[in-house]
């Protein structure tokens, strides 16, 4: 492989690299006489949109000329990463749909206007609607992002900062299919827990809370009269007020309270936090994150975004509170000179295989591809783990349930026995 040195300091780069993976000068000092680089598209979809693009970015602002935005304020913007709430089952299936189909018909060629268009005459409600706002944004050259960011409704927010950075990269598709990918796992996953859990409830539940106050009933001492038909079912609607129905509203209540909880964006990180400590699924969160952070910033990379950059922007989309942080801080590090292989490990959040390919990415010009490369080995990874954790938690569930139907039943049949002896004693005397 042909190799050149840097000028600065003097470590081996491949010839396909402009800046030196080391310390980020330039490997050829541009001349006057040298033409600009101008981006050229590699699908129909970018040939299409690429003009925009550019009048996009040389549009003034206002009529007056355009402010380039420096280090300092790009290092001073905001940048969210925090989840926003969590979103019913129907809404999560909805807008894996609604992406899906945006990545199929931008991904055969077709702008992302005429695709947001086609979606307005079929999405429902508010997709619709949405739909039309993106569709009217991008025939006037503006991000939809932009307007993804004004219904975080209906986002999450690093939905809105991948569709961004990946705008400016010219990968929406891919963004898209990234997107959709995630929702479709967010689909799978909770609604195979939730079939499990509502099987239980719906069908196991109710014959336990009309077997309790049967049972204590029994435990009660037998009246001097004995037990006549008025005295059983006052006692066992008396049991059945005090203890089924409080179990009952405790579960509702408990649901409730949970539910307002996770649509609130401390809490789901308080969460985040708190699973990525747990061993397996804390796993599987982990390498769902770092998936969506390498995928990022492989798609930037490619579309010509700074190393630095680009680093920043791929944190906000990872959407996972407890590493978004620490991935904040890959890009402050490559400003200062340190390799993003390095930088990387200083996280301490990606594996040795990940470091070597970002190292040997670094080194022949081959960053992106080594990137995605990673990234499809925590998604493999990801997919292994969450199929066997959904297989235990269905055992979970079955074992829990199987455990207290086995303690009532002793129980019952403990009181069932000292009942049948206290009539006994109770017909003697």
């Amino acid at each position: 492989m042909l190799m050149q040195k840097c000028p600065h300091c003097g470590a081996d780069n491949s010839v396909k690299r402009e800046a030196c993976y080391r310390c980020q000068q330039p490997l050829t000092p541009a001349t006057e006489a040298d033409p600009p680089a101008v981006p050229t598209a590699a699908s129909r979809w970018e040939a299409i949109d690429l003009g925009k693009r550019r009048a996009r970015r040389l549009r003034p602002a206002g009529g007056g000329s355009r402010e380039q935005p420096t280090e300092e304020t790009a290092r001073e913007r905001p940048r969210s990463y925090m989840p926003t709430f969590r979103r019913p089952l129907s809404h999560v299936r909805r807008m894996s749909v609604f992406f899906r189909e945006l990545h199929t018909l931008t991904r055969s060629g077709i702008t992302i206007a005429h695709a947001c268009r086609e979606l307005e005459r079929r999405s429902p409600g508010n997709l619709g609607r949405l739909a039309g706002e993106m569709a009217a944004a991008a025939e006037a050259g503006d991000p939809i992002g932009a307007v993804m960011a004004q219904h975080q409704d209906l986002f999450y927010a690093w939905h809105i900062g991948l569709v961004g950075a990946a705008q400016a990269g010219g990968y929406l598709p891919e963004a898209f299919d990234q997107i959709a990918h995630a929702y479709e796992v967010e689909w799978q996953t909770r609604s195979a827990l939730l079939s499990r859990l509502y099987f239980y409830l719906l069908f196991g539940l109710p014959p336990v809370l009309v077997v309790i106050p049967l049972i204590l009933m029994l435990n009660e001492p037998i009246p001097k009269e004995g037990w006549t038909l008025q005295t059983a079912y006052a006692t066992t609607a008396h049991f059945f007020r005090t203890v089924s129905l409080v179990v009952v509203v405790a579960l509702a209540a408990l649901a409730l309270m949970w539910q307002a909880l996770s649509s609130t964006a401390w809490f789901q990180g308080i969460q985040q936090r708190v699973v990525i400590r747990i061993p397996v699924v804390g796993r599987v969160a982990r390498t769902a994150a770092l998936d969506r952070y390498l995928a990022t910033l492989g798609l930037l990379l490619r579309g010509g975004i700074p190393v630095a950059e680009a680093a920043e922007e791929a944190a906000s989309a990872a959407g996972n509170a407890a590493l978004a942080p620490r991935l904040m801080q890959v890009g402050a590090a490559v400003r200062e000179g340190v390799s993003l292989a390095i930088a990387l490990e200083s996280t301490r959040a990606f594996d040795r295989d990940t470091l070597n390919l970002a190292a040997t990415g670094e080194v022949s010009g081959s960053l992106p591809e080594m990137l995605s490369r990673a990234a499809g080995y925590y998604r493999e990874e990801h997919e292994a783990k969450r199929k066997w954790l959904l297989r235990a938690a269905g055992v979970a569930f079955g074992v829990f349930w199987l455990c207290l139907v086995g303690a009532i039943a002793a129980f019952g049949l403990q009181v069932y026995f000292n009942f049948a002896f206290r009539t006994f004693d109770w017909m003697m005397e």
